[in-house]
């Protein structure tokens, strides 16, 4: 057995450690934009729905407090009447307030489950992160420091050439 190795391709190591430095740069942006979704995502539950089932409820209240006064006015100003167009308002108003009133609690529902189902995975996230941005890092770092021992063995290693002697030239004179 020969006591030395045989390096055949340090450039090899240096574009694999190029390569581990471009995809820790691509991991992070990919994970930053996944946490990214999910906080926006629990803003829009929070806010932007929130806000637009309740401004629905206002407005299914206020149509449904117009049709029963149109309805109680009808009925005041002719009581032998069947009042049946007021009457389809009432109820289309009711109906309305009920949906939206479903949608309120799903939407409620929505936001309680959406931390339970996200939390799990967002401490996975977390994990990923403290990979990428500890451990792969120091192993580019040991990367680096074996392609420079590398390179300072197979430097060691390579023939010594000999220095070309210096050509005699004229003789000086005594």
């Amino acid at each position: 057995m020969s006591d030395q190795a045989r390096i055949s391709s340090i450039d090899s190591l240096e574009r694999f450690r190029g390569h581990l430095i471009q995809y820790i740069g691509h991991a992070g942006s990919a994970l930053e934009e996944m946490v990214s979704e999910v906080r926006h995502t629990r803003t829009w539950l929070d806010t932007d729905r929130v806000q637009h089932w309740g401004n629905q409820f206002k407005k299914c209240k206020k149509q449904l407090e117009q049709a029963e006064q149109e309805l109680y006015s009808a009925t005041l100003t002719d009581p032998k009447a069947s009042h049946a167009l007021q009457k389809m308002a009432v109820l289309k108003a009711e109906r309305a307030m009920v949906e939206v009133e479903e949608k309120l609690r799903a939407l409620k529902q929505w936001r309680l489950q959406f931390d339970q189902r996200t939390q799990p995975l967002v401490q996975q996230l977390d994990r990923m992160f403290s990979h990428l941005g500890q451990q792969l890092p120091r192993g580019v770092q040991s990367l680096g420091e074996s392609i420079k021992a590398l390179q300072d063995y197979a430097e060691s290693q390579r023939p010594m050439t000999k220095a070309p002697e210096p050509s005699p030239g004229p003789d000086p004179a005594p």
